[in-house]
C-alpha cells in the first residue's frame, strides 16, 4: 500500500485535481517583514511562479514538471553542463512540495527544495539545499484587495485606451450611461463589490497583416465598483483603474500618418533628467555607444548604437504585477495601432510589433521578477 501511494504521488492527477494546495492558494499575497511574497503566481492556464521582494523562488509547468520515480532520479543525475529541472515533489491538500536541480558553468551541482504547508493561518516555508539545515520562513497573508480598498471619495484614472463602460448597474448586460476615456478621472464610493471577470482575447484585438499569437487570452480578476463620473452614478470595472495617472504614450512615440505611415521614437523632456551616463563601445564604420539617462518617475531610458545603421532605445518603467503589464502592453498597441501591423507576436511574457520590412520593430518585455517592463524601439538595419 505504501507502494502505491508514493507512486501516485509523482502521478499527474494529483496536480490537476481541484482540492490541491496549488489549487487552493493561487495568486495569493504573503509578506514577511519588509520582504513579500507573490505565490503561485498564474503566468498561463498551466504555469505558475513564486517570487518574494528578493529572490525568484520557482516557476513550474503543469505540463512538463510532473515526473515518474524512474524520469526523476535520471534529471537528479544532472549529467550535462548548465543542466537544470523543475519537479513538483508533492501536491496535496495541504502540502506543496518543489525540487529544482541545476549545474553550473564549472561542473558544480546542487538541489534546492522548497516545501510549502499552512499553520494557523499563516503560510510556512521550508528550503533545504543539498541536506543542508533547513531555513524556515514564516509569511503571513496580506488582506484581500477588497480590503485594502478604500474608497471613499477617492480619485481612480481610466487605464484603458479603449473607452471604459460606465454601466446603470453592476453586471456586464447593463445599459451603458457612458464610455470614460483613457485618463479620465471617476471618484469611487464606499459600497460593496461585485465580483467581475474581465477577459482580454488577444487574437482579436488589433489590426495586422501577419500574426503569431502563442497567448491569446489573459483574465483580469476584478470587481465593478459604484463611481462618480462627471456627476453621474454607476459602476465600472474596477481592474482597469489606476490610483495614478496612466502613461501618456505620446511622450515617447510620435504617430504620423499624414503623408506616410511611420512611428518616431521622441525625446523626453530634458526638464526630467535627473542623471546621464555615455559609454563609447568601439569603432566600427561610427563609434558604438551606450547612452543611459535616468529620468523622474523611475524612468530610465538606453540608447545601444552598433557602430553602422542599427540603433536600439530601451524604455524601462517599474510596474505592481503581471496584470499591469498585459493592460500597459495593450494600451500602447492599440495607440501604435492608428494604421495596420505588418507583423505582431504575443507571447507570455514579450510582445512585439514591426510596421514594414524596412520599418521600425518595437517590442515589449516584462522582467523574470514581474516589477518592470521593458519596452525596445529599433530602427536601422544590418
Amino acid at each position: 500500500m505504501k507502494k502505491i501511494l508514493f507512486l501516485l504521488m509523482f502521478c499527474p492527477f494529483f496536480v490537476y485535481t481541484q482540492n490541491t494546495f496549488l489549487k487552493r492558494n493561487i495568486d495569493t499575497k504573503w509578506i514577511n517583514g519588509e520582504n513579500e511574497l507573490s505565490f503561485l503566481e498564474k503566468i498561463d492556464p498551466n504555469s505558475y511562479k513564486a517570487v518574494s521582494s528578493n529572490s525568484f523562488i520557482f516557476f513550474i509547468n503543469l505540463d512538463k514538471d510532473v515526473y515518474s520515480i524512474e524520469e526523476l532520479e535520471r534529471e537528479r543525475l544532472l549529467n550535462c553542463c548548465m543542466c537544470s529541472y523543475t519537479a513538483i515533489i508533492l501536491n496535496t491538500k495541504d502540502t506543496l512540495q518543489i525540487e529544482k536541480g541545476q549545474t553550473d558553468d564549472f561542473g558544480n551541482s546542487d538541489i534546492v527544495t522548497n516545501t510549502f504547508y499552512i499553520q494557523e493561518n499563516q503560510l510556512v516555508q521550508v528550503k533545504v539545499i543539498d541536506n543542508e539545515s533547513p531555513i524556515v520562513t514564516i509569511w503571513s497573508q496580506v488582506s484581500s484587495e477588497i480590503d485594502n480598498i478604500k474608497f471613499k471619495n477617492k480619485r481612480y484614472y481610466s487605464n484603458s485606451f479603449t473607452p471604459l463602460l460606465f454601466r446603470e448597474e453592476p453586471k456586464v448586460n447593463s445599459k451603458i450611461l457612458s464610455k470614460i476615456k483613457y485618463g479620465e478621472e471617476v471618484t469611487i464610493n464606499d459600497v460593496p463589490l461585485t465580483k467581475h471577470d474581465l477577459k482580454f482575447d488577444f487574437s482579436t484585438n488589433f489590426r495586422t497583416k501577419h500574426k503569431n499569437i502563442t497567448y491569446q487570452e489573459h483574465i483580469i480578476q476584478s470587481y465593478y465598483v459604484k463611481a462618480n463620473y462627471k456627476g453621474q452614478i454607476g459602476y465600472v470595472f474596477f481592474g482597469l483603474l489606476s490610483k495614478k495617472q496612466p502613461i501618456d504614450f505620446s511622450i515617447f512615440f510620435k504617430v504620423r500618418s499624414l503623408l506616410s505611415e511611420e512611428i518616431i521614437i521622441n525625446k523626453l523632456d530634458e526638464k526630467m533628467l535627473i542623471s546621464e551616463e555615455y559609454i563609447e563601445k568601439g569603432m566600427r564604420e561610427y563609434m558604438a555607444f551606450e547612452r543611459t539617462k535616468i529620468y523622474k518617475n523611475n524612468i530610465i531610458v538606453t540608447e545601444y548604437f552598433n557602430g553602422k545603421y542599427t540603433l536600439t532605445t530601451k524604455i524601462e518603467l517599474p510596474i505592481e504585477s503581471r496584470d499591469e503589464f498585459y493592460i500597459l502592453s495593450n494600451n500602447l498597441f492599440r495607440y501604435l495601432n492608428t494604421f495596420t501591423f505588418g507583423n505582431i507576436y504575443i507571447g507570455v511574457d514579450n510582445w512585439g510589433v514591426s510596421f514594414s520590412e524596412m520599418g521600425p520593430s518595437i517590442g515589449v518585455k516584462i522582467s523574470e521578477e514581474g516589477k518592470k517592463i521593458y519596452i525596445s524601439y529599433t530602427s536601422g538595419g544590418c
